[in-house]
């Protein structure tokens, strides 16, 4: 039995959980419920849904208060005719975004992005009044109010903004689709106004190595190797440095991928998060972060480390298909290895990477991106082609800056008397 305040102290709060028990009685009322278990002791009852082709499904469960319980719960779904909080159409949304993957391998992909979506959620709007608010009562100011109330209490860049935001979106879109809501107020909010409270990026030219600390990391990486022969994170973190890969690239390369020219790159391992009751673990699946195969030549610096490898795998691993093989249940190294052991290679070399500013193992692709559209006067098309981004993206997040020296020289060239 719900516990009521008295009415002069009632809050909005209390107000909504009153609203939501009249309504659970009163639904629970339109449906015939068994009085008795079938044989086999289970209570059983169908409920309308428009998915399934005889439109609709049946639940069951060990008791009657269980089964009433699953009944509200289908009708706080998106089928149901309970009235949503945000909270509840923004769960709607999530299980909708694994509903129409069909392809495992693309779920499990998704179902990581869920799970960095729950965690975006719970920063931003766990325990707040917002999130247990009707969605149709929620107004273009209380949006406005939410969000300001973020911006105080965290120091949020783009990226993080841009995280809130999209969960906001896709709740009022879903919301407006399903006619749930008849004016979709995310789209009314001007989010410019609040651009004096985000904390201004770090500059891209700030999150990649000197020349001269990645000539020191490369020296240390060829005198790990001729030390300990066969420690294949040294060449893995070698040959991400070389291509420019991401983290996620390099383990899963075959000897088959190795072409006269060039090495195709058509898949990655996956770190699949803990979900439900599954623990974290490894994946190879058949596709690129973007979902589209490229391929990267092969330079005379690539030549050269692929024969220094071969001749490795050849000496300690003749039997693996793979040019980065561990005793693991893929058969290859981790995600966390490569980067690990780069960690201990910057602390050797006490070159700074997690202080004021965070330069993990991405940065390598910072340096190669920057190189290329350098060296091609400006060629983001073909970057972004050779490191598997978008232009855009490439200029965006990658790319540093021109090369100072070249930029000097031209400019000294110029005649002006």
């Amino acid at each position: 039995m719900l516990n009521l305040p008295e009415y002069d102290k009632m809050t909005l709060r209390d107000a909504r959980e009153l609203y939501m028990y009249i309504e659970k009685k009163e639904l629970l009322e339109h449906y015939s419920f068994p009085k008795k278990p079938g044989k086999d002791g289970y209570y059983r009852i169908y409920v309308a849904d428009p998915s399934k082709k005889a439109g609709r499904k049946q639940l069951f469960a060990r008791t009657m208060e269980e089964l009433r319980d699953k009944v509200y719960e289908h009708e706080k779904g998106k089928n149901g005719k309970v009235k949503k909080t945000f909270k509840q159409v923004y769960e709607i949304v999530l299980s909708e975004k694994l509903m129409y993957v069909k392809n495992e391998e693309q779920r499990l992909s998704r179902q990581n992005t869920i799970n960095k979506n729950k965690t975006e959620y719970k920063r931003f709007f766990d325990g707040t009044g917002f999130e247990s608010r009707f969605i149709d009562k929620i107004s273009k100011a209380d949006i406005e109010e939410i969000v300001f109330y973020n911006l105080q209490r965290y120091d949020l860049r783009d990226k993080a903004l841009n995280a809130m935001k999209g969960i906001l979106r896709s709740t009022f879109a879903f919301a407006y689709e399903q006619y749930w809501i008849d004016d979709n107020v995310f789209d009314r909010v001007n989010f410019a106004k609040f651009n004096g409270m985000v904390v201004p990026d770090v500059d891209v030219e700030k999150r990649v190595h000197s020349d001269r600390d990645l000539k020191r990391i490369l020296n240390e990486l060829h005198a790990h190797q001729a030390k300990k022969k066969d420690y294949i994170p040294a060449y893995a973190l070698e040959m991400q440095i070389l291509i420019g890969a991401r983290r996620g690239e390099i383990p899963p390369l075959r000897k088959s991928d190795i072409h006269d020219g060039y090495i195709a790159i058509t898949r990655e391992q996956i770190t699949v998060k803990k979900f439900d009751d599954i623990p974290e673990y490894f994946k190879i699946v058949e596709h690129t972060k973007t979902n589209k195969n490229r391929i990267f030549p092969r330079t005379v610096a690539l030549n050269e480390f692929l024969e220094r490898l071969y001749a490795v795998l050849e000496e300690y691993y003749p039997h693996s298909e793979y040019l980065f093989p561990a005793d693991t249940e893929n058969g290859v190294i981790t995600n966390g290895t490569v980067y690990n052991y780069y960690r201990r290679v910057c602390k050797k070399l006490e070159i700074p990477i997690t202080r004021d500013v965070i330069k993990g193992t991405h940065s390598f692709r910072r340096n190669a991106i920057t190189d290329v559209v350098n060296a091609t006067g400006g060629n983001l098309i073909m970057a972004s082609q050779l490191f598997g981004n978008s232009p855009e993206v490439a200029r965006k997040n990658y790319y540093t800056g021109i090369d100072t020296k070249e930029a000097l020289e031209a400019l000294n060239k110029r005649k002006l008397s």
